[in-house]
């Protein structure tokens, strides 16, 4: 009668065998391994947020806002075209405006493989009424296969236009205000 209450040990195997250690470690092992594979897509897809002058481009939104209403008001428009064998780029510049022997162009573009953000300014001169040319130096570390995007701003003292150039290589650009 004895017997029946005492319970019999069983041969168990190793510790790391045991069913009910799979459920212990295997939840927390999952959970460190998506917390490792999210921080790897965080890193790789970082965004930058904010610009190495922000603090300037802050206290100029007001400015920028009635450049951009001037823009409208003159009622410009430009069509862009970028040659890469000659490096030179061609704006043909529309409005009801007197349009100055001049425009300042500032391109920047990043290339993510590379990890570079070049800003560069271009001083465009007129060639004809209403076209403008200008050079443009694609610095050779990055080479001209990693644009993608160049964020284009024209600009003269009063108005300015923007845009996003997406395959500058490829396509020719539209920017309106």
């Amino acid at each position: 009668m004895t017997d029946f209450y005492i319970t019999q040990k069983t041969d168990h195997e190793h510790w790391y065998q045991e069913p009910w250690m799979l459920v212990v470690v295997g939840g927390p092992l999952i959970v460190v391994i998506a917390a490792l594979f999210t921080f790897y897509i965080a890193w790789q897809g970082e965004d930058n947020v904010l610009t190495k002058d922000y603090y300037k481009q802050g206290m100029n939104i007001n400015k920028d806002i009635q450049r951009d209403a001037k823009a409208v008001e003159y009622q410009l428009q430009a069509r862009a075209k970028f040659d890469a064998a000659t490096s030179k780029v061609q704006l043909q510049l529309e409005g009801k405006v007197a349009l100055p022997p001049t425009l300042l162009m500032t391109i920047s573009s990043s290339a993510h493989a590379t990890e570079y953000e070049a800003i560069q300014k271009v001083t465009l001169n007129e060639v004809k009424p209403g076209l403008y040319e200008g050079t443009i130096r694609i610095p050779t570390s990055t080479g001209t296969g990693n644009v993608k995007v160049w964020h284009v701003k024209i600009e003269a003292a009063d108005w300015r236009l923007l845009s996003a150039w997406q395959n500058p290589l490829q396509s020719q650009l539209q920017l309106k205000p």
